[in-house]
């Protein structure tokens, strides 16, 4: 999406452009939509309810990237060089997160720093971690094998790649993939869907993935 340039608040996530006395701006999204349509996204500096999430130590049974992102919907979002920016909706809540540092499908640890703010920081990754767990996940099976919904994930990722190598524009994948009726949308149906962000937030991961933790795709094949 090209950004937009408008005055916004100096705690709201963006970055500067231009003067800001003449609204030198960058806008993730249009602020003139109601916040329904696009949620703002915040940085976790000034915003304890934004939750930090970055790979998880070795050893660690924890989320995956792709279980946390990818099983909810996701109602906004931002990728920056090696972060993501994202709005989740889990348990009928949204979910501002960071994810820092994932370039393939890592298990994920919460980071709550240590500052004034550290126990709504803590409340927000409990609730979080509560709400993705209850989204219908099966237990994590042992030795690094994939569950059913997740093996699932990574064979649609490698058809995916397939797609990309043989150069498929994105509407065909998502047809393929998601859902055939997308064939059929107008112009301006496909830019406001779900398919096409969801082929996209997919095209991220796999390429991620296929540059990463090939080994992982593989063993779901």
């Amino acid at each position: 999406m090209r950004p937009l340039r408008r005055r916004m608040a100096p705690t709201a996530f963006g970055s500067c452009g231009g003067s800001h006395a003449t609204g030198g701006w960058f806008f993730a999204f249009d602020p003139d939509h109601p916040a329904a349509a696009a949620p703002a996204l915040w940085r976790p500096q000034t915003c304890a309810f934004v939750t930090i999430a970055r790979p998880a130590p070795k050893g660690f049974a924890a989320l995956r990237l792709a279980e946390i992102v990818d099983g909810p919907e996701i109602a906004a979002e931002l990728l920056s060089y090696r972060d993501w920016h994202v709005v989740v909706l889990a348990g009928g809540r949204r979910y501002r997160m960071l994810i820092r540092r994932c370039q393939s499908n890592e298990r994920l640890a919460f980071l709550a720093p240590a500052d004034a703010q550290i126990a709504l920081r803590a409340s927000m990754i409990m609730a979080l971690h509560r709400d993705l767990l209850d989204l219908g996940r099966g237990p994590l099976l042992p030795h690094g094998v994939p569950g059913p919904s997740e093996r699932w994930r990574l064979i649609q990722w490698l058809r995916l790649l397939d797609a990309m190598a043989e150069g498929a524009p994105a509407r065909e994948i998502a047809a393929t993939l998601l859902l055939a009726e997308a064939r059929g949308y107008s112009a301006s149906e496909w830019d406001a869907s779900s398919e096409r962000r969801r082929i996209a937030r997919w095209q991220r991961a796999a390429i991620a993935m296929r540059d990463g933790g090939f080994s992982t795709l593989l063993r779901a094949a």
